[in-house]
């Protein structure tokens, strides 16, 4: 199980949100830097947030001022605020790099659930409302949208119990949340992408077709671009039977070949379906490739 500690990663949360967002970034939780105008009594109960300057008076809760003598005004759903579902692979192959404490601790999971609550905590600073759903790991968790200061905690407490197990299958579950979410709201799908069946990324095509807007973080290991090993080795399939023991030294070029020609056919069915994309793998700053992923979210 992955704690809190290792799913936020405060650093990189601020950078984003100073990058991307605008105004000092702020230590988590935090209420929304914008406001909507369809806030009112007409919707949605959500939460109590402090009064500070600026907020619209006819929303102060005099119940509350009279038994505490604080100020609090009432904050509603609005279904107009930008919504974001975080898909992230939890299939068996996203086990890997697994330090071998019995969790998924050093894993491209952990890797994609430290990634998701990142861009999760900069969607809810501004306001915007956040979920979750995980493909593979033999659970079909979700969390819908929703933009209180408990979601992101939610959200964590699901990543962190996850078990990465069995099989993606991105095509099912996307066509799951195109059913749960209906049309206008964005979907980050983090995945190694690493079953063939989804190289061409028929998922995202699915979701666009529906009125959604899909972004894909693709997250791989370095093991997987460096082929690091030096001595014979056995390679075991982590979601299938198979198995292939090979001299790395021996295959190493034409491995690399053969990576790249992958990350490239990604690179080029995100780019013909106007997906925005970014690589990420345990080796490297996440901070400027998630960035262009927020450019143009939360602005009506």
């Amino acid at each position: 199980m992955l704690d809190r500690s290792e799913l936020y990663d405060a650093d990189l949360v601020a950078r984003l949100t100073r990058r991307e967002i605008g105004g000092p970034p702020s230590p988590y939780p935090h209420r929304g830097v914008h406001r909507s105008p369809r806030r009112g009594a007409s919707l949605e109960f959500s939460e109590h947030v402090e009064y500070s300057a600026g907020d619209d008076l006819r929303h102060l809760d005099w119940k509350v001022l009279a038994k505490s003598d604080r100020y609090f005004v009432k904050r509603y759903e609005d279904e107009r605020l930008q919504r974001a579902v975080f898909l992230v692979d939890a299939s068996a192959s996203m086990a890997y790099g697994a330090n071998g404490s019995g969790t998924p601790r050093g894993s491209k999971y952990h890797l994609a659930a430290r990634l998701a609550v990142a861009l999760g905590a900069c969607l809810l600073h501004q306001g915007d409302a956040v979920g979750l759903a995980l493909a593979g790991g033999g659970d079909h968790a979700y969390l819908p949208p929703r933009s209180s200061e408990s979601q992101l905690e939610a959200t964590m407490e699901v990543l962190g119990a996850a078990v990465p197990a069995g099989t993606a299958n991105l095509s099912a579950s996307c066509g799951g949340l195109a059913e749960r979410l209906g049309r206008g709201a964005s979907v980050f799908v983090l995945s190694d992408v690493l079953d063939p069946a989804d190289e061409e990324l028929e998922a995202l095509r699915f979701l666009a077709a529906r009125g959604l807007s899909p972004r894909l973080v693709q997250v791989l290991h370095a093991d997987e671009l460096d082929l690091p090993f030096e001595n014979t080795t056995k390679f075991v399939d982590l979601e299938g039977p198979g198995s292939l023991v090979i001299d790395p030294l021996a295959v190493r070029r034409a491995y690399a070949e053969e990576l790249r020609d992958f990350v490239e056919r990604v690179a080029r069915a995100a780019a013909l379906l106007a997906v925005p994309r970014a690589l990420v793998t345990t080796a490297t700053d996440p901070a400027p490739a998630l960035a262009g992923l927020l450019r143009g979210l939360g602005r009506r």
